[in-house]
């Protein structure tokens, strides 16, 4: 019985003292950075459509470009596909020894709110007409933008440790952790937000 004991305390020590060594990599303020990003771009996207009419929502400076809707419904798709991405990939196995593949690369996915490059939507966040009025859209959004904001705040998971993969041709975007994948969306929220302030400033933009 004692031999038994004495194995188990063996066994026990050296797995807590490691589990009470583990330090967090995403840290507290990097978790409040990614909360205040999400909800001051939601913020900001309540405040560019507050006022729109139908008309003004629906309007096209030309047939090449979308419409305010278009944009809104593209932004809702994203969000939601965030946080599917967010919700499953948290419970992927932790990666440490990726920790320095991706160090330094949280700049460009802030970045990408103001990089002048035009991007293709993929077929599956092309808007395709689905709301037609403004509150619809705007509910899409926001309803899976407060839940990226509850997984946020109350996810276990360390965002450091955990990774988005994407083919290995996509160069700096082939590999980010979770924190770098939300500042991601948070920059590409920004960045169709000034898509939709240049169609407001567009000449023939109804009044």
């Amino acid at each position: 019985m004692k031999t038994l004991i004495i194995i188990c305390t063996l066994l026990f020590f050296p797995a807590l003292s490691q589990a009470q060594s583990k330090t967090q990599v995403w840290t507290p303020s990097e978790r409040q950075y990614l909360l205040t990003g999400l909800e001051t771009s939601q913020s900001h996207f309540q405040q560019e459509v507050e006022g729109l009419t139908q008309e003004q929502i629906h309007f096209k400076p030309d047939s090449s470009q979308w419409s305010i809707a278009e944009v809104m419904e593209h932004l809702g798709i994203y969000e939601e596909l965030l946080y599917w991405d967010l919700l499953n990939n948290q419970y992927t196995e932790e990666r440490p020894d990726l920790v320095s593949t991706v160090k330094g690369i949280d700049s460009i996915m802030i970045e990408y709110a103001t990089d002048p490059a035009k991007g293709q939507a993929p077929l599956i966040a092309k808007p395709m007409g689905r709301f037609k009025e403004k509150a619809d859209l705007v509910h899409f959004f926001t309803l899976f933008r407060k839940e990226v904001i509850q997984l946020v705040r109350d996810t276990k998971a360390d965002f450091r440790l955990h990774f988005i993969y994407r083919p290995p041709d996509w160069g700096v975007w082939h590999i980010r952790d979770l924190h770098q994948y939300t500042l991601l969306w948070i920059a590409h929220t920004e960045r169709h937000l000034n898509q939709i302030r240049r169609i407001k400033s567009n000449p023939r933009f109804p009044k």
